[in-house]
């Protein structure tokens, strides 16, 4: 049996940086045309990041699993992904002794029918790169403050998340972006800001500028050289190019995220049980 070529290439990285703990998260899954792509920051000043951004992709994945192809309305979707896993993170935050407050950031992309749809909370980001250039992005949900430790040292500027998912009772304002059609060579990246925030765009760009190369060798390049920096943050990312015609052969197996820390067992186990109870009805 021949397996039809796909129009895209699609790749992912998650390196530990110069941290104890791995709290990010991402996925590529694949089903027929419809390609759907995430990325989650757990927040580390908070306990449970990991479990948070871990949540948000079982979610996504539950969904997409589910959901017919292709999906009728993306954006819709993604903010059902987005909604659910909020309230997921709440309620396994509630059931710990003491309860906990864990929360994540979130960016999402689905890709059909040669469009790319978009919605992100928090600052991991999203790029579109056409023709070696940031096309555009998505904007941070933070706020800049100046603090410093005495009145003698210099002011320096820190960035504060605004939304995030997690901590409040109802779900974060997500910010969607316009139903945006692809060209050839189009490279969509999904990154945390451990990534975007030790790279220069240029550099970002420049990694996906030749459209001959392998996406996943501009990706990793990206990625080694921030996680290379000091005190680097954990570094993940995801990307996709879209490819037209269709060239490239991509196994859908390949592309799916397991699950990366056996400890997140029982937490995924009450998310599948949190969505069962969900579409229950209410009286």
């Amino acid at each position: 049996m021949s397996v039809q070529p796909r129009p895209f290439e699609a790749a992912k990285v998650s390196i530990l940086g110069d941290r104890p703990l791995n709290q990010d998260r991402c996925l590529v899954l694949a089903a027929g045309d419809t390609i759907l792509l995430g990325l989650a920051d757990g927040l580390g000043g908070h306990p449970r990041g990991e479990v948070a951004a871990q949540l948000l992709v079982d979610v996504c994945e539950t969904l997409f699993r589910h959901a017919p192809k292709p999906i009728y309305d993306p954006q819709h979707f993604m903010l059902q992904c987005i909604g659910k896993a909020h309230h997921a993170i709440l309620r396994f935050g509630q059931r710990q002794e003491p309860p906990l407050a864990p929360r994540t950031t979130a960016v999402l992309a689905i890709v059909q029918a040669g469009t790319a749809y978009w919605a992100h909370v928090g600052d991991s980001r999203l790029y579109l790169i056409r023709d070696g250039q940031v096309l555009t992005h998505t904007r941070d949900h933070s706020q800049v403050r100046f603090v410093r430790q005495s009145a003698a040292e210099t002011p320096r500027a820190r960035a504060s998340l605004t939304r995030c998912l997690g901590g409040m009772p109802q779900p974060p304002t997500t910010t969607c972006g316009a139903p945006t059609p692809l060209q050839a060579g189009d490279t969509l990246v999904l990154c945390s800001d451990g990534l975007w925030s030790q790279v220069p765009a240029e550099a970002l760009s420049g990694a996906f500028g030749d459209s001959t190369a392998a996406v996943e060798v501009g990706l990793r390049s990206l990625a080694d050289r921030a996680a290379a920096m000091p005190n680097s943050d954990n570094v993940t990312a995801t990307a996709l190019r879209w490819l037209a015609p269709a060239t490239v052969n991509t196994d859908e197996a390949g592309l799916l995220e397991p699950s990366p820390d056996p400890k997140l067992d029982q937490a995924i186990e009450q998310l599948h049980t949190m969505l069962k109870e969900s579409e229950q009805p209410k009286y």
